[in-house]
């Protein structure tokens, strides 16, 4: 890496006072987050006033402003580079030791790290020894110098992004590692060793680790799609979604719902029981109409607010001055044109600014699939499964929409869910701002604040506080090798088939 410019006679202490006196202003905090994990965001950031005040390097400020960034401890959260800002310190593609690592998570506050795979003959490290140490850090504060450069929102997200990058090594922060991987192990037998890895110049997938005996022994593939793929076992009559997105780019999930449906309506396997597994799912929108298509029954959707600081005021302003989508195609569970949310924006929401309020109301997630005066519940499509349902997740982590799919399901008692919970990360929108140095117009970086709640079916607020499973199956050192398949089976059993 490059050396570092160095900043010269730049305020920094009126820099940091100003972002939090901003955060203070305009984040949507989130109480049980706070509470579930055990900080407060503000305090946090603002300890942290020495570091930052310090800062003699564009790189030493970067690295600042990352940790204050993520002392919010929100997933969605970070600072951006910008034209003409701080000079972001920059490097290639990560390189891997040979080994892959899994949490063990039986306390959520003392997890335990194992190897899960040892890769090109690397003899010293055994498959289920537990790591004791890293580069001389107990694991405790190995955990504690990664909380503050990689955001989360949950403990346990925090725990599998530790284990998915606890043997990569990043060349744009070398200040975070040595030149070899040094870890501290333990057997079973309690005997402890030391050993010193090499990274190579790859970084494979973190996929295969949970993927060592094949998950849908006895489902057939039938259907690839973008967002998920089908599989069916005709002799138990159940259908299993592998979850991979909420893509809405194009109506991409639509389209892929249409052919479901399509297909199960031709196959006649609308009334076969449902595994859904989203280990793999990342984030989008759209899952209000998607489960509208793979349940029975009425259920109540997400809701959302936007905190009314200087950022959701112009987040409001800002469609209270748009027009519908014109043209865009009448879908059973979905507003395309988008008129029920400009609509509050220039009523509710506007009224609720005129009144002082710091909050908007309540009202259903972004308008995207009931307008703001509905009763609130959605119904099935027309056309829509009808069996049980059973969701299993293997890891804790995902994407934003997937936390809002799952509470769905959670919230309306519409499935059992079993495994681990999601990363727990959700909010209406995020607000952005160019900061410059003060007094000046010189730019410093482009940081970012959530300016509303994601609240769940049952009111909470979702940020931090995912859907926990009906029944909690954590991975072990015992279990891994067939962890994704047993998760599978648990989920055939809760069916009774």
């Amino acid at each position: 890496m490059p050396d570092s410019k160095p900043l010269g006679n730049v305020d920094l202490e009126t820099l940091f006072d100003q972002i939090i006196a901003k955060t203070e202003q305009r984040e949507a905090f989130s109480p049980l987050k706070e509470a579930n994990i055990g900080f407060s965001a503000i305090d946090d950031m603002k300890s942290l006033r020495e570091e930052f005040v310090a800062a003699e390097t564009e790189f030493e400020l970067w690295f600042a402003l990352e940790k204050l960034s993520n002392a919010r401890r929100d997933r969605h959260l970070r600072a951006f580079p910008v034209d003409g800002g701080l000079d972001q310190p920059k490097g290639g593609p990560p390189v891997c030791a040979p080994i892959r690592v899994l949490p063990e998570i039986q306390d959520v506050q003392n997890p335990t790290f194992f190897v899960a795979s040892v890769e090109g003959g690397v003899a010293s490290p055994q498959v289920g020894d537990v790591i004791v140490s890293v580069n001389g850090q107990s694991m405790k504060n190995h955990i504690d110098e990664f909380a503050l450069f990689f955001g989360h929102s949950t403990l346990p997200g925090l725990y599998w992004d530790i284990a998915r990058h606890l043997p990569r090594r990043y060349a744009h922060a070398p200040h975070l590692y040595s030149q070899r991987l040094n870890l501290t192990l333990e057997r079973p037998s309690g005997e402890r060793y030391d050993v010193a890895l090499s990274y190579g110049e790859d970084c494979p997938g973190f996929s295969q680790v949970l993927r060592l005996a094949d998950p849908y022994i006895g489902f057939d593939p039938v259907m690839e799609r973008q967002n998920f793929n089908v599989l069916v076992d005709q002799s138990r009559e159940v259908i299993l979604l592998e979850w991979l997105d909420f893509e809405m780019d194009d109506l991409a999930l639509v389209h892929d719902i249409e052919s479901l449906m399509e297909y199960a309506e031709r196959e006649g396997l609308l009334d076969y029981d449902m595994i859904i597994d989203v280990t793999w799912s990342g984030g989008g929108s759209g899952g209000a109409y998607a489960i509208q298509r793979l349940v029975d029954q009425p259920f109540r959707p997400t809701f959302g607010n936007v905190r009314l600081s200087d950022l959701g005021k112009d987040r409001v302003n800002r469609y209270s001055n748009r027009s519908p989508h014109s043209g865009a195609p009448e879908i059973f569970g979905l507003n395309l044109s988008r008129s029920w949310l400009y609509d509050w924006a220039s009523t509710d929401a506007q009224d609720a600014i005129g009144q002082g309020d710091e909050y908007t109301p309540a009202v259903p997630f972004k308008l995207a699939h009931l307008p703001k005066d509905s009763d609130g519940i959605l119904q099935p499509a027309p056309v829509h499964f009808k069996g049980q349902i059973t969701i299993i997740n293997a890891r804790t982590r995902g994407g934003s929409h997937l936390d809002q799919f799952m509470v769905m399901f959670a919230d309306n008692d519409l499935a059992t869910f079993i495994g681990v919970p999601t990363g727990g990360f959700s909010n209406t929108w995020e607000g952005y701002e160019i900061l410059n140095f003060p007094n000046t117009s010189q730019p410093v970086v482009e940081f970012m604040w959530t300016i509303g709640h994601t609240l769940r079916p049952n009111g909470e607020i979702l940020e931090g506080n995912p859907a926990q499973p009906d029944i909690y199956m954590p991975i072990t050192r015992e279990n891994f090798p067939d962890y994704h398949k047993v998760l599978v089976d648990e989920a055939i059993g809760a069916l009774g088939k």
